[in-house]
């Protein structure tokens, strides 16, 4: 018989989503056709915007971003962090759906979301980091478990708000809305004109062109995170029925 899934691992992972979903306050798929992260779109088409005639003043440049940002309909985040561990993240961000991959200390944790409905797939090295018999292993390895489902103990309200693009996107952009950048610098990112802005041992990376949002951030202590696709939805879809688990629990 397969436990459910302790409130302790998940949340351990939900931690992680949470980093991603809670605006990078720390520094943030899918099987078959919905499961593969989607590719960032290119750093290029995130503004289709004129040049500003000038670079925000630094005394307002968290206001700017943040207004930026909170009228966006999607986002792709890619990066890594340091915490109490090594975490990856690729997460494509829309209004209505979320999918892509986080990865803790080598432990991978593919997610998903289509409306309401939320879902984790259950990769080798998450049924291995559970610690799950060889038996319950073989019944949810690379199988899309449901997070409303008793297995999951009631845990998809949880990383519901984990996954919201609307608490991703203003946590964030509450994150960056910070006092105390310096001036604006020139820069590059991925071949795209960038302004950087630094406050303490945080720089932030801005479009040169347009709405001005956010395209990277980093940190000595915090990581780096890469932010592509604004604006450009990339829809996910629910996972195949025969790549759902449906055993005891389900």
């Amino acid at each position: 018989m397969i436990r459910p899934v302790s409130h302790r691992l998940l949340l351990s992972y939900g931690a992680v989503a949470a980093a991603a979903a809670l605006a990078c306050t720390s520094c943030s798929g899918s099987g078959g056709n919905a499961a593969q992260p989607p590719a960032a779109a290119s750093p290029a088409a995130t503004s289709s915007a004129a040049p500003s005639a000038a670079p925000p003043d630094a005394a307002t440049v968290g206001e700017t971003v943040k207004a930026a940002m909170k009228k966006s309909t999607a986002v792709h985040v890619k990066g890594s962090k340091s915490d109490d561990g090594k975490m990856k993240v690729d997460m494509q961000f829309n209004k209505d759906s979320v999918s892509g991959s986080i990865e803790k200390d080598g432990v991978e944790v593919p997610v998903l979301r289509v409306g309401e409905k939320v879902w984790m797939r259950f990769s080798k090295s998450l049924t291995k980091e559970a610690g799950l018999p060889a038996e319950a292993a073989a019944l949810v390895n690379d199988k899309w478990v449901s997070l409303d489902s008793q297995l999951a103990q009631g845990m998809g309200e949880v990383f519901k708000l984990f996954m919201d693009y609307d608490v991703f996107v203003g946590s964030m952009a509450d994150d960056v809305d910070k006092t105390g950048y310096s001036a604006a610098e020139p820069a590059d990112v991925a071949g795209v004109p960038a302004l950087k802005y630094r406050n303490g041992s945080r720089t932030i990376f801005l479009e040169a062109a347009g709405a001005h949002r956010l395209l990277r951030l980093e940190s000595p202590s915090e990581g780096t995170m890469e932010f592509t696709g604004w604006d450009e939805p990339v829809p996910a879809k629910a996972p195949p029925a025969a790549e759902i688990y449906s055993g005891p629990g389900s």
